[in-house]
């Protein structure tokens, strides 16, 4: 009864002490999740919000009052800067806001507010090109917003820069062709430049703004006019007499410019040409409609004043009345070279035909068609004329050219739309026809890189030979014909293919910059680093400014393990190439392996350091933050490691593992463990109970723990008569202390101490060490004392070592102890050196989690060493084995729960004697095995 009463009061002395560090710990964790809140009071986040408010309010005093607070202690948040450079803005300090919104794009350079704002400053302070400097980024990041293109055409004209207003007019124009008012206004800013030039009588600048304002309103009848007229004042009768036939077809009321075209060609003296040109717009150009009296009047004075200047001059008028009279040959031959030649193009055609009705027909006429329908305009009919030549007289070159030309502009259509089977098709119809040497080579060369993008390989390596002049040129054909060849079987997966076609074209020499690349990279993908090396010295041998072969050289020194050179390499070419991706990339990668080696040889520092470096070029490098919070977790700075592993953005199958080590990482913050355990024993053939329970308390710092456990026992009394000790049953109690000091990275010892009063070793000593190998060996050693026994003092001295190597997901461990005992003999122990060796494996299954399941097994003269701490019957001198299985299973951060069983076998001689006779006995030595079930469970708390 008075060991039961200590054993309670000591529980509850135990709870007492442990109650107030779990609430201190509570608290203090309580705190330190508020510090992750975003709009927690003192966060960077709560300033950002708070002052946003106020400032929208109105309230600025407030505001700015609360801004600088957050400002001394968060002086390089974007955030905070921007709203303090607003806050300048709102009140016109110009200056000061132009400081702290640079200051903002020091940490965000793409932030379109403070942009915004910045641009404001400096159009307000008249900095007009340090505000298109903003303008420009501000496009970058939304090349297509309308109002921002608006808003630097206007700073370019605030700025003075009109011909840059004006371009940028232009350039507006292309990217929104729908928007009318930017049409509109270039429209007007051209016509206001017209009327300056005409005041000042600049007639070439006149000519250039009628000219761009006609292009963009060609239905204004007025800048029609007043080029046409300007035209006929400079003299250019010809130039007049395009403009004003061009704008008859288009403007609304095409009279004016019908007759204005007439008159010049009266005033030339060209009347026949002038009435052709009236009868043909009268019978063309439906707006007419309403003026064909003012037409027909127009026409009759035309009519009029020819017929008096041909009675004076003209011997055409006098040839075509002769023919149509008489139809006379030399007429008709007199008519037609005159309309030709005077460009009288209805009436040439009229007489070309009367010629071929008459004569049949013949080259020449059939020629003089085809340039009759060309200057029409009649496309189709005037290549359906050279089409007709060509099948009749195939050897016309004259024809063959034209017609060539013709359908080589039909080609070019077809390779910009990439038909290139349709193209091929029809150069290889005109390859048959006989042009000149010039024009053959053309389509030669057309053909040839039809064959290529159709994918037509030994085609193009046949026209490959008619058009290589020389080594070099046939082996950059050759390349062009097998590169998309190359990248096909690359995209396949045919590697080995893909490098002897890339061997082939390297062997016909002069090699461009992207074959070496993408041999490199085929070597890369064989594992053919020696070959890639080649390659890559070829490559920067060849093109030394290409980033591509400087890479690939520190890539590789990288992979022979040599990262500081790889690292040097980079490093002096990142800069250079900071807009290149896999430049950047890679040097992070380079500062990644070379940190986690110094992290490797307690560098952390220079680990530190150099993961900063590669977070300088590449910000949101996820390895890189993993890799810094893996550091941070070597030194054992467990809030840092979590603050950093906080910004990793986990994949999608990364998301458990990566809850898993956050919760792991957790569990290091948490100062105090407490362990309850309960064990259970009772042999195989016997209906006797053993049982044990432990709690335990661990006080976790830096580089030390500490733990107190207090264990109890209890025994059911045998249920047979015996001379043993533990016969009558009864309970135990056992005070053990530990302490635990790691000395660095690899050792660690331990000492222990601890006294009970039954069934337990009375006194118990230890002292050991860990320590851990390269390749992930783990060694251990100790050294224990225990006095055993209950009535007879016997003192056991063992001594232990053991070896753990980890492959992951498994863990094997092995070890050997050794005991030796002195003092008196119990029942079932004898004066001797024992030893029993023992094998664990366990397996991980969840990566970056401590559960796991285990086997284990051991065999000896000696008993297993937890049996002798939990007084469980032993034999020693006899042949002990045991084989056990269990597992751990991590609930959370706080929680871990524990279960194993174990069986026990004990083999132990007897002896049998009987009586012959008053005299005679007979004593046999024989031998049986005693087996024990264990089953152990246990929790662990960390908080």
């Amino acid at each position: 009864m008075r060991i039961a009463f200590i054993y309670r009061w000591c529980i509850i002395l135990m709870l007492s002490l442990m109650v107030q560090p779990m609430l201190a710990q509570n608290q203090k964790n309580s705190r330190r999740n508020d510090n992750y809140t975003p709009t927690k009071k003192g966060t960077p986040g709560y300033y950002d919000y708070t002052v946003r408010h106020l400032f929208k309010q109105g309230l600025w005093g407030s505001g700015k009052k609360l801004l600088d607070e957050g400002l001394s202690k968060y002086e390089t948040v974007w955030s905070l800067n921007e709203l303090m450079g607003s806050y300048w803005l709102h009140y016109k300090k110009y200056d000061r806001a132009r400081y702290f919104l640079i200051r903002s794009l020091r940490d965000d350079n793409k932030n379109p507010q403070t942009l915004q704002m910045l641009m404001k400053v400096e159009e307000m302070t008249h900095h007009y090109s340090s505000a298109i400097v903003y303008c420009n980024q501000l496009l970058e990041l939304a090349p297509y917003e309308y109002n921002l293109w608006r808003k630097k055409i206007e700073l370019y004209r605030l700025q003075g820069n009109n011909v840059e207003a004006t371009k940028m007019l232009k350039r507006l124009a292309e990217i929104y062709p729908e928007r009318e008012e930017v049409r509109r206004e270039i429209a007007g800013d051209y016509e206001a430049r017209y009327r300056k030039f005409r005041e000042k009588r600049n007639i070439a600048g006149q000519e250039e703004m009628l000219r761009e304002l006609i292009k963009l309103v060609p239905k204004d009848a007025e800048f029609q006019m007043a080029l046409c007229n300007l035209l006929i004042q400079s003299g250019r009768m010809e130039e007049a007499l395009d403009v004003a036939g061009h704008a008859a077809t288009v403007v609304t009321y095409p009279y004016p410019f019908v007759e204005k075209k007439a008159s010049i060609l009266g005033d030339m003296s060209r009347y026949g040409e002038a009435l052709s040109y009236v009868r043909t717009v009268q019978r063309t150009i439906p707006a007419l409609a309403p003026s064909y009296g003012k037409l027909n009047g127009l026409r009759s004075n035309l009519e009029r004043e020819q017929a008096r200047i041909a009675a004076q001059n003209d011997p055409y008028t006098a040839y075509g009345r002769l023919y149509e009279k008489e139809h006379s040959e030399e007429a008709l031959t007199y008519l037609l070279n005159t309309s030709m030649s005077r460009g009288y193009l209805d009436d040439a055609l009229m007489y070309i035909r009367e010629a071929r009705r008459r004569r049949g027909d013949s080259q020449n006429l059939m020629y003089r068609e085809y340039v009759v329908q060309r200057r029409l305009g009649n496309t189709r009919a005037a290549t359906a004329m050279l089409e007709k030549i060509h099948s009749r007289w195939p050897d016309n070159e004259d024809a063959n050219e034209e017609l060539c030309s013709i359908r080589m502009e039909e080609v070019r259509h077809m390779m910009d739309l990439k038909q290139w089977d349709e193209a091929a098709t029809l150069l290889e119809k005109l390859e048959t026809y006989k042009v000149d040497s010039e024009t053959k080579d053309a389509i030669e060369r057309r053909l040839f890189t039809c064959y290529v993008n159709a994918g037509y390989r030994q085609k193009a390596l046949m026209q490959l030979d008619k058009i290589s002049n020389n080594q070099e040129m046939t082996a950059e054909l050759y390349e062009e014909i097998m590169m998309p060849y190359i990248k096909q079987l690359i995209s396949n997966g045919m590697m080995h293919k893909a490098q002897e076609e890339i061997q082939k074209v390297l062997d016909k020499g002069h090699p461009s910059a992207d074959i070496l690349s993408m041999a490199i990279s085929t070597e890369l993908v064989l594992k053919n680093n020696e070959k890639a090396r080649e390659l890559v010295e070829k490559g920067k041998r060849l093109y030394p400014d290409n980033p591509f072969f400087l890479l690939k050289d520190a890539q590789l020194t990288a992979a022979e393990g040599n990262y500081a050179k790889a690292y040097e390499m980079l490093h002096d070419m990142v800069d250079t190439y900071i807009g290149d991706t896999a430049m950047v990339k890679a040097y992070a990668g380079c500062c990644e392996e070379l940190a986690m080696n110094y992290a490797n040889a307690s560098g952390y520092e220079a680990a530190l350091k150099l993961i900063d470096e590669g977070l300088e070029y590449n910000p949101k490098s996820q390895s890189l933050i993993l890799a810094k919070s893996m550091v941070y977790e070597k030194m054992k700075d467990w809030e840092k490691a979590i603050d950093t592993y906080k910004l990793y953005h986990p994949t999608y199958g990364e998301i458990h593992e990566y809850y898993l080590r956050m919760e792991a990482l957790k569990r290091h913050l948490l100062k105090h463990l407490v362990t309850i355990d309960y064990q259970r024993a009772r042999p195989s053939s016997e209906d006797n109970i053993t049982s044990q329970a432990t709690v335990s308390y661990s006080r976790i710092l830096k580089n030390n723990t500490y733990t107190m456990s207090m264990v109890y026992v209890g025994r059911d009394g045998l249920t047979t008569a015996t001379d043993s000790t533990e016969a009558e049953g009864g309970s135990g109690i056992q005070m053990v202390g530990e302490w635990q000091h790691k000395w660095d990275e690899r050792f660690t010892s331990s000492i222990s101490a601890g006294v009970a009063t039954r069934f337990l070793p009375r006194i118990k000593l230890g002292i050991g060490g860990n320590y851990e190998f390269d390749n992930d060996w783990t060694g251990r050693a100790d050294i224990s004392y225990r006095l055993i026994g209950q009535n007879n003092k016997t003192s056991l001295i063992g001594a232990g070592i053991g070896a753990t190597k980890d492959i992951e997901p498994f863990s094997l461990g092995a070890d050997v102890r050794a005991f030796f005992m002195t003092g008196k003999d119990t029942e079932l122990l004898s004066n001797k050196l024992f030893v029993n060796g023992g094998v664990t494996a366990r397996c991980f299954p969840i990566e970056g989690n401590r559960s796991n399941f285990f086997v284990t097994g051991s065999v000896g003269n000696a008993p297993e060493l937890s049996l002798i701490d939990n007084s469980m019957p032993v034999k020693f001198n006899q042949l002990n084995t045991m084989l056990g299985c269990g597992g751990l299973y991590v609930i959370n951060s706080m929680i871990d729960f524990g279960i194993s069983g174990t069986w026990y076998n004990m083999a132990i001689s007897t002896k049998e004697i009987k009586m012959f006779g008053e005299d005679t006995m007979l004593v046999k030595n024989g031998g049986k095995s005693k087996n024990y079930l264990y089953l152990d469970a246990y929790v662990t708390i960390h908080f």
